[in-house]
């Protein structure tokens, strides 16, 4: 009995250890491309991991050798290759930077981030009409939304997707009124585009870059009121840059508000100054003479006494080196130069012109 046990139990660990190798050997015959699909999704994984190790360290072109191995053995990861393209738009290789972005939108479209990198480097190849539609496809977005406080709000980054989409699509329809030529009609449909763009995306972002914009645009279009008023709040919001200093300047010239102009083109060369843009600086200063003669004909002969005790901005900025330096004091609540360049000249007639 007890040897006929041992037979059995022989028999059955045999036929056990036989069918388990059969099957096996099935599986892998009928499952191989699974199982290879698998192991090389493994080592596209740790290529990509050392893709983003190099990147990090700025080693940019070892990052694109390690990317493309893995994205070639796993073809479905969508952040490498926009990683890949981010990489090519560095070095200017927009061709290749838009093949990756549009193989990462085809494996997750629902991608808003490289949807809107994908659109502003068609902008620069020129495929202006492909980019503003990538613009809407975002805009138009109705995802679903999850929120886990302190760790998730897909709605929050949703809405500064679709502000950054609206200002970028602003962008585009600008360019596109460049290229109307001499139509000046069709160069003012696409500039009231714009502004519409640009409207929608003050109400999401409200910063300087999108507030000035928006003046440019409606000073394009001969709205100088809007024009000032959005001039106006981006030099609240960076009273430092002088971009928003000189086009106000040069608004508020074509307006015949000669010495609110003359303000502005102070502002706009001494913050030029103080960064040492030299050519800039003298433009700006040769522009200045000719609205100082402007002044000078059109008000009365003490202006120039009045508007030297209103402003002290020479006081407040020192020559080092050559250089002009703007002094900025320790308590930058109580920094008079600031609120200065801050105040927007003839902020009031803006606003209630808005």
């Amino acid at each position: 009995m007890e040897k006929l046990k041992k037979i059995l139990h022989s028999t059955m660990t045999k036929v056990i250890s036989t069918v388990l190798v059969i099957s096996f050997v099935l599986s892998g015959f009928f499952f191989f491309d699974f199982y290879l699909i698998q192991y090389n999704k493994i080592k596209g994984y740790w290529w990509v991991f050392q893709g983003d190790k190099a990147l990090k360290k700025q080693d940019l072109q070892k990052a694109i050798n390690c990317y493309e191995r893995g994205v070639k053995l796993h073809p479905g990861h969508y952040k490498a290759m926009y990683n890949l393209a981010n990489i090519y738009v560095v070095y200017e290789d927009y061709y290749s930077a838009l093949k990756n972005y549009k193989k990462a939108l085809l494996v997750k479209p629902e991608y808003e981030i490289a949807r809107i990198d994908y659109a502003i480097i068609l902008t620069k190849t020129y495929e202006i009409d492909s980019a503003i539609d990538e613009y809407k496809k975002v805009i138009e977005k109705r995802p679903r939304f999850l929120k886990i406080p302190f760790l998730i709000d897909t709605k929050k980054s949703y809405t500064y997707n679709k502000g950054v989409a609206y200002y970028n699509m602003g962008l585009a329809y600008r360019t596109k009124s460049l290229t109307a030529g001499l139509n000046r009609q069709i160069s003012k449909q696409y500039l009231k585009k714009a502004s519409e763009s640009y409207e929608q995306a003050v109400l999401i972002l409200d910063n300087y870059s999108t507030n000035y914009n928006l003046g440019l645009v409606n000073q394009l279009l001969k709205n100088h009121n809007q024009a000032g008023y959005y001039y106006c709040r981006a030099i609240e919001l960076s009273p430092m840059d002088y971009e928003a200093h000189f086009n106000l300047a040069v608004l508020l010239n074509d307006m015949k508000d000669y010495k609110n102009s003359q303000l502005e083109f102070q502002k706009a060369g001494l913050l030029l100054d103080s960064k040492g843009e030299g050519s800039k600086t003298r433009y700006i200063y040769n522009v200045l003479d000719e609205v100082n003669k402007k002044i000078a004909i059109n008000t009365d002969p003490d202006y120039y006494k009045k508007q030297a005790e209103k402003e002290e901005l020479e006081d407040k900025s020192v020559y080092k080196s050559g250089k002009l330096v703007i002094v900025e004091p320790k308590n930058k609540k109580d920094d008079d130069l600031k609120k200065s360049f801050r105040t927007c000249a003839n902020k009031e007639f803006f606003i209630g012109g808005k």
